[in-house]
């Protein structure tokens, strides 16, 4: 239940991959493997950071170290995302024919933006410091 936001993220980003078109199926594959790898890696730390310092009182260096790993990973999840959906737009956008088509295709880049950084901040709070 712990990682339930990463699980939730990594659908998300599963999804997205797979109905990106033009990209052939191992390439797929090789994408979704390297999340399951980082989220193995990812889970692996966090639980070792957990065990190294956390005990009651909760001392500082537990949220240092917590916060600083989730905001080292943020990167390795959400730029890769980044790319995928910049190329979907892209394919998207060149596809669609006449400009309402791609008015209405720029006008979804709002919205996609707003998920994007939701999810960002639900992965950002496993760093959550009180």
């Amino acid at each position: 239940m712990e990682y339930m936001a990463l699980w939730f993220v990594l659908g998300i980003i599963f999804m997205i991959t797979l109905i990106t078109s033009g990209v052939k199926l191992w390439q797929k594959a090789v994408v979704i493997c390297y999340y399951l790898v980082l989220s193995y890696i990812f889970i692996s730390r966090k639980e070792e950071i957990y065990r190294d310092y956390h005990e009651l009182p909760v001392p500082d260096q537990y949220w240092d170290t917590n916060s600083e790993w989730v905001w080292f990973m943020l990167g390795f999840y959400f730029v890769p995302f980044l790319m995928i959906l910049l190329i979907n737009y892209y394919q998207w956008f060149k596809k669609a024919e006449g400009i309402k088509r791609k008015f209405w295709i720029a006008l979804t880049v709002l919205p996609a933006g707003v998920v994007y950084l939701c999810m960002v901040i639900i992965f950002g709070m496993y760093g959550y410091r009180p």
